[in-house]
């Protein structure tokens, strides 16, 4: 590696993890400036605290319903666009539209549409007795957590279409040729000889999609900033809570390195599974 690549590694990389995991092992007063030693005090406050369990409750949900949502529409779409059919360039570009969509466009939109008072979706499910008279679905727990993984699942899907599309470009045509002749269906086909072949890029996709559904922070803030209560709080939001809004920056710390260590952990699992001749 050469001598610039180290120096950006290094300034960018390693000297901020290590900043960040020495941060929390300090009790630090930013009013005075003052730091003080605490050992691991910051990450048994952390796992003691009574958001802890919510918080990972909230992730594990964000995370594996945006997981589902956006391989589910993926590859569904990626069925549809590796079709010969006339007028598929448009819609390819059509499905591929929303992940253009500025982060702050689709809050603002999710947030209007399902507006308590003049909101299209709060209304309808106002008419359906599904919520009390100008309530937003935003004011509740489970209408907020399904609002911004639907958010998620819309803006991210278009990634996975194109990743599974790619992949199924490179399934050698001999493949189905042979089940033909062997008397497969289209159905039979996709168990058989489709689906076999995405699982490389399966495993792939859920790793990266997995590190980014879970650190992502900007459009849960812009939709519900964690509310109502915490029921939408999962790990970034509360690294924020914790830095910004009570400057507890050891605790913050604490938690951003207990998150990175899950995700390496997870990481590793990935690792482990290509060693061991996965996808192959």
């Amino acid at each position: 590696m050469s001598l610039p690549g180290i120096f950006v590694i290094a300034v960018f990389i390693v000297f901020p993890v290590v900043d960040a995991v020495r941060i929390s092992l300090y009790d630090i007063d930013v009013l005075s400036d003052i730091e003080t030693f605490v050992g691991f005090q910051n990450y048994l406050e952390v796992f003691r605290s009574p958001n802890f369990g919510t918080v990972l409750f909230n992730t594990a949900i964000w995370s594996v319903g945006s997981l589902i949502g956006q391989f589910v529409l993926g590859f569904v779409a990626a069925l549809l666009i590796n079709r010969n059919l006339p007028g598929m360039k448009l819609v390819r570009s059509i499905l591929l539209m929303p992940y253009v969509v500025p982060v702050i466009a689709v809050a603002l939109v999710t947030r209007w549409l399902l507006d308590g008072s003049y909101g299209i979706l709060s209304h309808s499910l106002q008419q359906a007795d599904l919520l009390a008279h100008n309530q937003s679905a935003l004011a509740n727990s489970t209408g907020a957590m399904i609002a911004v993984i639907v958010a998620n699942v819309w803006r991210s899907f278009p990634f996975v279409m194109i990743a599974y599309w790619a992949a199924m470009q490179g399934i050698p045509r001999e493949q189905y040729e042979a089940a033909r002749i062997d008397g497969a269906n289209k159905w039979q086909e996709l168990i058989y000889v489709t689906l076999p072949n995405l699982v490389p890029v399966t495993v792939t996709l859920l790793i990266l999609r997995l590190f980014w559904t879970v650190t992502y922070f900007d459009l849960v803030w812009l939709i519900t900033q964690g509310g109502p209560g915490s029921s939408t709080e999962h790990w970034p939001l509360w690294i924020y809570q914790e830095a910004m809004g009570f400057f507890r920056f050891g605790q913050a710390a604490a938690i951003a390195v207990t998150m990175s260590v899950t995700l390496i952990f997870c990481w590793g699992l990935y690792g482990v599974w290509k060693r061991t001749g996965g996808g192959k």
